[in-house]
């Protein structure tokens, strides 16, 4: 099932951005670089199987959703970007981050009841276990 296996991921980019935040809270900025870059990875993957797999046959059906789905992905990677950078200069704002986090939070609440549940439905299992491996490789 498509809808558990991203739920999982969900909670995995939330565990590490927890985590973030509180490596930021202690100023360890090696694990601040690391647990960056594997979030970051593994969210542009999630964002990219998704856009690829999913989204596309979703506008089919509800595609008002499909693109405010797409529009937030664009925000999420200006966010992604704004941060890396503000990482790399050594000068990222806890409260920047937490920006991202609620749209985070917001956006996959909204993925969670609706897209993958139709997903489970609708897409053939090709496009399942595509979606799953792309993500995975994040």
């Amino acid at each position: 099932m498509l809808y558990a296996y991203m739920m999982h991921s969900h909670d995995y980019l939330r565990d590490l951005f927890e985590r973030l935040l509180a490596a930021m809270a202690a100023d360890a900025m090696r694990e601040i670089g690391a647990l960056w870059t594997e979030l970051d990875h593994g969210l542009v993957a999630h964002m990219i199987a998704e856009e690829r797999h999913v989204l596309p046959a979703f506008a089919k059906v509800d595609r008002a959703e499909a693109l405010a789905l797409l529009r937030e992905h664009g925000k999420i990677r200006e966010l992604l970007l704004e941060l890396g950078v503000a990482i790399d200069l050594h000068c990222l704002r806890y409260e920047r981050a937490n920006e991202l986090v609620a749209l985070l939070l917001d956006h996959a609440g909204r993925e969670d009841q609706l897209l993958y549940r139709w997903a489970d439905q609708a897409l053939p299992a090709e496009a399942i276990e595509a979606v799953k491996r792309e993500v995975a490789a994040g």
